[in-house]
């Protein structure tokens, strides 16, 4: 797209480094909230110098550990189009409903079996993608630790999961694969270089039958607990990543090598003959210590399949005609359904803190996969996603602060709460983030829809801008509140309060 393109020449000079003169400008127009947020600062430094296709953030482990590589060598011309795939096969190539769903999951969990029991039994950095054939998105690299190749994403207290044995506060961290039909939108989009994206066109939207998991590793922030912390984790497969798990103000802890336990692992599939609403349809396997078996791949168990935001159900007592959950599920998996039962695993987020008419509502379910992928979309003149991913109101004009309005703990707007000021569930406001559309239907008019692509939208695009856009530009909301302690949730955007005071 040219509105995309048009500044590269320069920007790529200039993404990361400056010369005096233009530092000397920056300087005079960059932010307070540049200025005065140190640890802002240094991140968005770090963002400014990461290159397309680095493989992890710098800090390396010990020897003797894997090192995660990026396959970013995405196919160069799209695969022939799918037929006759098996889990369309199995619901008699017909609609998904709620009495075929499981047909459906399974198939399609048996479809990525072989490439899925690797990568959780091996750890990212011992899974031979290449050999796979499954890749990764570009500019994520400043964010991957380094042993298994994940990013940071959400954070979670006992409270969350009461009856499970959770005995410490965890937080999580994924990782993304793209297989090769889907990789093939990859290229399209970010080309060789991945310095000039093109969303025209409809490069964007993924062919039919299209493919993409994640990874979720769960692991305890207590130095005294770093194994043996949860009882619904005994026996899940355990990976290494390289953290700094110490989030206290002042930090200066090295990163080490700490375990973590791959508890959730989600798979999406481009199908609009199965979906003709959304085109795509969403599936979390969740980690089940009950089941009898020695393979990590089947104790891996269906928790739901989601096919559409089931915008008739405006109540939470509202039966969900495309959503199906499964009631056999782990009872920690259970915990974290989001709103009205829509399918939301542990590690996704779809209950937060947020307040409604000045009321505060601590963990209230507010969102569902589907709904939140909804919001994927670009704005290629403004550079960013309008609209957040969880139901609420928009900050004012000009803010630099999160890209919703937060609220305090009076349940008033406050430009330094904790809270996300929502509109009332059920509500025609907060119905917006709950309506059936196609993935190259846009959310908000003039903006660039992503096919329900939030790597696109929420991650590699926005490092992207901040690497290659203005050097005064604000610090893209992944980490924290600015002029604020409130950390944000990696993944889905909204503010971490305390778990240990708070929940």
């Amino acid at each position: 797209m040219k509105n995309l393109q048009y500044l590269m020449p320069l920007l790529i000079l200039g993404a990361c480094s400056a010369s005096p003169d233009e530092t000397a400008q920056s300087d005079k127009k960059v932010s307070p909230f540049l200025l005065s947020d140190e640890k802002a600062s240094a991140e968005f430094a770090v963002m400014r110098k990461a290159t397309p296709f680095q493989d992890n953030n710098g800090v390396l482990p010990p020897p003797g550990n894997p090192v995660f590589k990026l396959n970013h060598a995405w196919p160069s011309q799209p695969l022939p189009p799918l037929k006759n795939a098996p889990w369309q096969a199995a619901i008699g190539n017909g609609p998904i409903n709620v009495k075929n769903a499981l047909a459906y999951g399974t198939a399609l969990k048996a479809a990525v079996a072989a490439n899925g029991k690797a990568l959780i039994s091996q750890g990212g950095g011992n899974f031979d993608a290449s050999a796979g054939k499954w890749y990764n998105e570009p500019w994520l690299g400043s964010q991957r630790e380094a042993i298994s190749g994940t990013y940071g994403a959400g954070e979670f207290g006992p409270a969350i999961f009461p009856g499970t044995g959770l005995r410490a506060t965890f937080n999580t961290h994924v990782l993304t694969y793209y297989d090769e039909r889907a990789a093939a939108t990859l290229a399209k989009v970010w080309g060789t270089t991945a310095m000039a994206p093109d969303l025209s066109g409809g490069n964007a939207q993924f062919d039919e039958g299209a493919i993409v998991v994640k990874a979720a590793v769960f692991a305890s922030i207590d130095p005294n607990q770093k194994t043996g912390w949860w009882d619904a984790m005994d026996g899940a497969a355990a990976w290494n990543m390289m953290l700094d798990q110490d989030q206290s103000p002042g930090n200066t802890t090295p990163a080490t090598v700490w375990p973590g336990y791959v508890a959730q692992f989600d798979i999406i599939v481009k199908d609009s003959q199965s979906a003709p609403q959304t085109g795509w349809v969403y599936m979390t396997l969740v980690y089940d210590s009950r089941i009898q078996s020695n393979d990590i791949w089947d104790k891996m168990v269906i928790l739901g399949v989601q096919w559409g935001n089931d915008p008739q159900a405006t109540k939470e007592s509202d039966p969900l005609v495309e959503n199906w959950n499964n009631p056999n599920a782990p009872l920690y998996a259970t915990q974290t359904l989001g709103w009205g039962g829509r399918l939301s695993g542990p590690n996704d987020g779809g209950r937060n803190d947020i307040a409604v008419n000045g009321k505060i509502m601590k963990n209230a379910p507010d969102s569902g996969c589907m709904s939140c992928h909804s919001t994927s979309q670009w704005n290629v003149d403004g550079h960013n996603m309008p609209t957040f991913l969880l139901p609420s109101f928009a900050p004012a004009a000009g803010s630099k602060g999160p890209p919703f309005q937060p609220c305090g703990d009076d349940g008033k707007p406050d430009p330094n709460g904790s809270y996300i000021c929502s509109p009332a569930p059920g509500s025609p406001e907060w119905m917006k983030w709950f309506q059936n559309r196609l993935g190259n239907q846009p959310m908000d008019a003039g903006s660039v829809a992503t096919d329900f692509d939030e790597v696109f939208a929420f991650k590699s695009l926005r490092l992207w801008w901040a690497a290659v856009g203005p050097a005064n530009q604000a610090v893209p909301m992944l980490t924290r509140v600015p002029n604020s302690s409130v950390r944000l949730n990696q993944y889905s955007g909204a503010p971490i309060r305390p778990q240990s005071k708070e929940q």
